[in-house]
């Protein structure tokens, strides 16, 4: 397995565990008047999973809490900064098609992590920070 693969798993466990934070203390304290467990699960956690990593891409240092700590970060094939459209190809991408992608091709994805099916959707790779 690729060592930039390795940090890209490693940043996206943290980053699950920040969002689900997020998420469910969101749920408690402003979404507590819904009580409807399937609109939290299908509703609430995707879209501030969604909002989290968005805002996180497209301003400051342009990373995810948990590429920060594993030194990665998310490029834009052209060279110009990651576009919020850009993002959200990414993302929604990953989350639909890339995994049926990913397990017909891990041969290939394992042996470099630097572009995988929804980097090569939107346009995007994973460099190490400062490369």
């Amino acid at each position: 397995m690729d060592g930039l693969l390795k940090r890209r798993i490693g940043a996206g466990i943290v980053d699950l565990l920040v969002q689900g934070v997020v998420a469910g203390v969101l749920e408690e304290t402003v979404l507590k008047r819904v009580k409807n467990k399937a609109v939290h699960s299908l509703i609430t956690e995707p879209a501030v999973n969604f909002l989290i990593e968005t805002t996180q891409l497209a301003t400051g240092s342009r990373q995810t809490i948990g590429q920060r700590l594993f030194q990665i970060q998310v490029v834009s094939d052209n060279g110009q900064p990651l576009a919020v459209k850009q993002i959200a190809k990414r993302i929604a991408y990953r989350e639909t098609i890339a995994p049926i992608k990913t397990w017909k091709n891990r041969k290939i994805y394992l042996q470099d992590g630097s572009v995988l099916p929804e980097d090569e959707f939107a346009g995007t790779r994973v460099v190490r920070k400062g490369k």
